[in-house]
C-alpha cells in the first residue's frame, strides 16, 4: 500500500523541465552580466544540478548561446504577431517601449537582448552573431515599418526615411537603460518623454 501511494506521488509530481530552466537561467545571467561573464557552474549552482546535466541539452556554451537568441527572436516574434492590428501605430510603438520599461523595473536591471549582445558582439562566437545580427535586423524592420505606417496615417511625425528614425530611436532606448542603470530610472523615462515629443509633437508627452 505505502509503495504504492509513493509511486503515484512520484507520477503526479509535475515533471521538472531542465532544459527549459538552464536556458531561464543562462538568460538571466547574459542580460545582468554578459556572455562571457558567466560559466556552466554558474548555472549549475544556482539551479542544484551537475554541469553534466547541462552539456546533456548543451554540449558546449556556443550551443546555449545560439539558443539563447533564437529564444529571443521567436519571443519578438510572438510579441509582434500578439500586437499587430491592435490601435494605431503609437499605441503599438508605445508597447514596444513597454518591454523596455519591464527590463528597467526588473529587480536585477537586466538590459534588453540587443542591447547586451551588442555590447559583447566582438567576443561572442559566430553563430551567435549570425543569430544576433538577425534578431537585430527583425527589431529595426519591425520599428521602421511601424514608424512610417504611424506617418502615413497621421499618428507620428517625423523627418527623414524610417529606418533611419527607427535606428535612432532603438539605440535611444538601449542607450536609456545602460544610463538608468548609472543615473536611475528617471532618466529612461526622460528619454521616453523625448521620444514621445519627436514623434508625436506638442502633445505627445501627455498621451
Amino acid at each position: 500500500m505505502l509503495e504504492t501511494l509513493v509511486k503515484d506521488r512520484l507520477r503526479l509530481r509535475p515533471r521538472r523541465d531542465t532544459r527549459e530552466e538552464i536556458l531561464n537561467t543562462a538568460e538571466e545571467l547574459l542580460q545582468r552580466r554578459g556572455y562571457n561573464a558567466f560559466s556552466y557552474q554558474h548555472i549549475a549552482v544556482q539551479l542544484g544540478i551537475r554541469n553534466a546535466a547541462i552539456h546533456y541539452h548543451f554540449p558546449g556554451k556556443e550551443d546555449l548561446g545560439v539558443a539563447l537568441v533564437r529564444r529571443f527572436r521567436q519571443r519578438f516574434r510572438d510579441w509582434a504577431e500578439s500586437v499587430a492590428g491592435q490601435g494605431d501605430a503609437w499605441s503599438r510603438l508605445t508597447a514596444f517601449f513597454e518591454t523596455y520599461i519591464a527590463y528597467l523595473a526588473a529587480t536585477d536591471m537586466r538590459i534588453c537582448p540587443v542591447g547586451v549582445l551588442g555590447s559583447e558582439f566582438g567576443v561572442i562566437p559566430e553563430p551567435m552573431r549570425h543569430e544576433a545580427r538577425l534578431l537585430m535586423r527583425e527589431n529595426y524592420e519591425w520599428l521602421a515599418e511601424t514608424l512610417q505606417a504611424g506617418r502615413d496615417e497621421g499618428s507620428l511625425q517625423f523627418p527623414g526615411e524610417a529606418r533611419s528614425k527607427a535606428v535612432e530611436v532603438g539605440a535611444a532606448l538601449q542607450g536609456g537603460l545602460q544610463i538608468a542603470r548609472m543615473a536611475g530610472p528617471q532618466r529612461f523615462h526622460q528619454v521616453l518623454e523625448q521620444l514621445g515629443l519627436e514623434l508625436r509633437g506638442g502633445a505627445s508627452g501627455r498621451n
